[in-house]
């Protein structure tokens, strides 16, 4: 029987994400399900009941504070205020301010901004600026990092851009000041944002490549304040409680109070530095109030102090629970209580206990790092066995005592981690991609570690479960191919990545771009999609040689090596690659496929954009058009060309939607054709064009739009012969974030 605690404690867990995902009518499954449960407990119903309406109500009022849809890509003069340093790149750096001023029709508290690299913009600067703003959405593909459900959870409300700086001043509050009364005493900037870090919570300002580095090693955990490093401050408060205790004075034998004082406020301080960062918060509360129970005479045992926090949580914030990560620290602590159960009834000595902790935590972290989309180690385990008792038992008092003397960095603290720092950039050649598993594959692993930790076997008894991971390899290794073609338009912002599937081969036209590190968009965000799916492509189609389009061509050709080759510019595009064997779609292409290439006159191929290769699909539900970036020259030759290939019943529109493709006449010529297009929601809207935009309003089409519905999946409905349309926007964004 679920006791009143934990079905709260359920209540706050699934609700959020229930609402979140599938709107009110979700929001209503678990309180029905916990009333069912709660069968002649009346006053047990009626308390969860009021609770889950008033999570509820607290959602929607989150919401409310959303940049409304009306706002989108306009200016507005805002005043926001720095609490950490920008995160520099390149060209630009970014940041998250808290907006103290802004237009009487908007509710922003929080956004997050760039702005160009030249301007000078430290931690405690308050700016008035103009500001491009756009909604808070990111980038949507199946199984990757969901960026709106973190946005939401972190109560960003909005992104943008700073187009004009109208003013600054600094407003340096104490955590400011010691940070640059400590600042120059590093000689290293990387040990200064590691410093930071640790001391300040000023993780999402560290350098780029040196949270890739702490990700490529899977410690990237511990540059975040939350559960383990307020779990050794409170360790440090504990020593020091008992060493006051042994003081005379009016304190002795007031134990229980002292340790409750001491533990409270040194890590309650400790938030507070930190800037009472949510993760922070979080764990804080998960020592208070335990602590304030056992001070007020009750007793609670751990899981029941786990699912007290979750309650606090939830009232404090109830779209907390969105955060993956509050999920993954809720659960360590979870296995954490149940290992440490098991074993002191076993009798253990400490250091065995210690070591059992990590390396299983070390095996649950894979399935969090595919779930998570995180980089992965065959390493992890000795890596974390060395540098996790570094940090806390050494470098994170250190730092928090640098903060009182700032010359302590000169007593070996930076010689220490920066020699750290040497060992990790060695270590770190052997990192792996993040592993790919699939959701039934991660419960399955889900399901047999609980037996593992559970009190329902013996100890000889539990270890036979392992082979029952061997279950996995027999999962199946491909995806439901489709009856008869399937189109998949994946979400990699400003760039272009179709997926084409047959019942009997798959082919991928073009590969999406690259960031302005020379990193490949395709294989950080595409290669765990494909893995997940197990699809192997037969084929693959370059359209042209722009980096928005051939930007991962290096990565498929070494994914799948004996795929065929075919491009519109195939000597730029196997010079990108690094890899021969591309055939031109324009000279004599070949017959031997499921689409057919229209070879365009050499007269008409005047750039690379009318270079693009022109696909056409014949299915069921009629003839399905690609042309790349090509332009309106090349459209109207098809119509002049290829008259009987119209109407068509759908098009992928060319150039992202710009002015040099789409013409009106073009799509007039197909009026019932479901429209598609590939764009990014970038700082400036150039992409679809306000005049396309506003040719389709006339007309009364409608467009999918990637930038508005994230990853588009258009599959022949075999019932009917129509197009079916799938996306994977949830409700929530459905309601608040629509166009």
């Amino acid at each position: 029987m679920i006791n009143g605690l934990t079905g709260l404690a359920l209540l706050c867990l699934s609700l959020p994400y229930l609402w979140f995902q599938c709107g009110l009518l979700g929001a209503a499954l678990p309180v029905t399900v916990l009333l069912c449960v709660a069968y002649r407990r009346v006053w047990t119903a009626l308390i969860w009941l009021i609770f889950g309406a008033v999570l509820v109500c607290r959602l929607e009022a989150e919401a409310q504070h959303l940049l409304p849809a009306s706002w989108q890509h306009k200016q507005a003069e805002l005043s926001l205020c720095l609490a950490q340093p920008p995160q520099v790149f390149d060209q630009y750096q970014r940041f998250s301010a808290t907006v103290l001023a802004q237009p009487a029709d908007l509710q922003l508290r929080h956004v997050r901004l760039t702005a160009n690299a030249n301007l000078d913009i430290q931690a405690g600067d308050c700016l008035r600026a103009q500001v491009r703003l756009r909604q808070p959405v990111g980038q949507l593909i199946p199984g990757n990092f969901n960026a709106t459900r973190y946005f939401f959870s972190e109560r960003i409300d909005a992104q943008g851009s700073v187009v004009e700086l109208i003013d600054q001043t600094l407003n340096a509050s104490l955590v400011v000041r010691w940070y640059q009364r400590a600042a120059p005493q590093f000689d290293d900037s990387r040990v200064r944002d590691i410093w930071a870090a640790l001391a300040l919570g000023w993780s999402a300002s560290m350098d780029a490549n040196l949270a890739d580095l702490f990700e490529q090693n899977q410690i990237k955990h511990l540059m975040v304040v939350s559960g383990m490093h307020i779990g050794m401050v409170a360790a440090w408060a504990l020593l020091l409680a008992r060493l006051f205790h042994r003081l005379p004075g009016p304190w002795r034998g007031h134990w229980p109070v002292l340790r409750w004082v001491t533990v409270v406020s040194l890590c309650g301080a400790f938030v507070a530095i930190t800037g009472f960062g949510f993760p922070a918060v979080r764990a804080w509360l998960m020592v208070l109030l335990p602590l304030g129970v056992m001070l007020s005479g009750g007793r609670l045992g751990g899981l029941q102090s786990m699912a007290l926090a979750a309650v606090a949580i939830a009232a404090m914030r109830p779209q907390a629970w969105l955060s993956t990560g509050a999920w993954l620290s809720f659960g360590l602590v979870w296995v954490m209580i149940r290992l440490y159960q098991r074993w002191r009834s076993e009798g253990l000595p400490g250091w065995q206990m210690a070591l059992r902790m990590q390396l299983l935590l070390s095996v649950f972290s894979l399935p969090m790092s595919a779930l998570m989309g995180f980089q992965w180690h065959p390493l992890s385990l000795l890596i974390n066995l060395l540098v996790i008792p570094l940090v806390t038992l050494i470098i994170l008092p250190w730092s928090l005592l640098i903060l009182v003397w700032p010359p302590l960095v000169h007593w070996g603290y930076q010689w220490l981690v920066s020699w750290g720092l040497d060992g990790l950039v060695w270590i770190a050649r052997w990192h792996q991609p993040p592993p790919v598993l699939t959701f039934a594959e991660i419960a399955l692993f889900a399901a047999l570690f609980w037996l593992v930790l559970s009190h329902w076997l013996n100890r000889e008894q539990r270890w036979l479960l392992v082979p029952l991971a061997g279950l996995l390899l027999l999962w199946p290794v491909r995806s439901t191919p489709p009856d008869e073609f399937r189109l998949t338009t994946l979400d990699v912002g400003h760039g272009l990545a179709l997926v084409l599937e047959w019942p009997d081969q798959t082919w991928l036209y073009d590969t999406a771009g690259q960031w302005s590190d020379g990193t490949s968009i395709a294989q950080a965000r595409l290669a765990p999609w494909f893995r997940r799916r197990h699809l192997a492509v037969d084929g693959i189609v370059i359209s042209h040689s722009d980096n928005d389009h051939a930007g991962g061509a290096a990565w498929a050709i070494q994914r799948w090596p004996d795929a065929r080759r075919i491009s519109g510019e195939p000597d730029a595009v196997a010079e990108l690659s690094g890899q021969g064997g591309w055939q031109s779609c324009h000279d004599s292409p070949p017959a031997d496929l499921p689409f057919r290439l229209i070879a365009t006159p050499k007269a008409l191929r005047t750039s690379d954009n009318d270079r693009s290769c022109l696909l056409l699909v014949e299915t069921k539900a009629g003839r399905l058009l690609i042309t790349g970036d090509a332009s309106r020259n090349l459209e109207y030759w098809l119509m002049q060309q290829y008259p009987q290939w119209f109407p068509l019943s759908l098009v992928v529109l060319g150039h992202h939607g710009s002015r040099t493709s789409s013409a009106s006449g073009f799509l007039d010529a197909s009026p019932e054709a479901l429209l598609l297009v590939s764009a990014g929601d970038r700082a400036r809207p150039r992409w679809p064009n306000p005049d396309l935009l506003d040719y389709l309003q006339q007309r009364q089409r409608n467009l999918l739009n990637t930038a508005w519905h994230g990853t588009i999946e258009v599959d022949v409905d075999a019932s009917n012969n129509q197009w079916q349309v799938r996306d994977w926007r949830s409700s929530f964004r459905r309601r608040f974030l629509s166009h």
